[in-house]
């Protein structure tokens, strides 16, 4: 793949001018295909004669991408306060810095995890109806992307669990993989998110 750079000539059709014009590749505002907003700071390939953007090369995908997909989803419920200081003593024994953020990576994580994998399903239904999965009054709040949010939606429907009872169910499972019978392999590829998220 060829990568463009700022002040680079090329060659494309102008729909505004009908015809073959020379173009320069520049930083600017890109109208998003549905036409509701704009991307800023991409590289495009405009017409020397009217301005207006001829091309967007492979390399400013990503950033359009991104624009796209930047709405955020909230995943809510209300937990007994042992299972959020579960979330947090789990982030802390990797020790990387303050927790909190640390533990939405991991709850995350897991539900990516799970979404693949039928025996964590399995816990995870185990896990939500156990004894110490009751209780509720303390609010969790996590905001997930597109894919993460789908992959839950997905477990929601593997599960027939409700919203809290998945997310108790994988806090549970969090639980049970790094402070109770901590599996060394798992803790691995735990430190490598969870830096990479620090």
């Amino acid at each position: 793949m060829k990568i463009f750079r700022v002040g680079e000539k090329s060659k494309g059709v102008c729909e505004n001018c009908k015809s073959v014009v020379p173009t320069t590749f520049s930083i600017c505002s890109v109208q998003l295909p549905s036409g509701k907003g704009k991307v800023p700071d991409v590289l495009a390939a405009s017409c020397d004669y009217c301005g207006r953007v001829v091309s967007i090369p492979q390399q400013s995908a990503p950033r359009i991408k991104e624009a796209l997909n930047t709405k955020k989803h909230s995943i809510e419920a209300r937990l007994p306060r042992h299972l959020l200081d579960v979330l947090l003593l789990a982030s802390d024994k990797f020790d990387l810095g303050n927790p909190e953020p640390l533990r939405d990576t991991l709850v995350r994580y897991y539900i990516g995890l799970a979404e693949s994998d039928k025996e964590m399903v399995k816990k995870i239904k185990k896990f939500s109806k156990s004894d110490f999965a009751k209780g509720s009054g303390f609010r969790l709040s996590l905001k997930v992307n597109e894919a993460i949010f789908e992959r839950f939606e997905h477990l929601l429907e593997m599960t027939n669990l409700s919203k809290t009872q998945l997310l108790k169910g994988i806090i549970l499972l969090i639980n049970e993989d790094i402070l109770q019978k901590p599996l060394k392999k798992r803790l691995n590829e735990l430190q490598k998110v969870l830096l990479a998220a620090a």
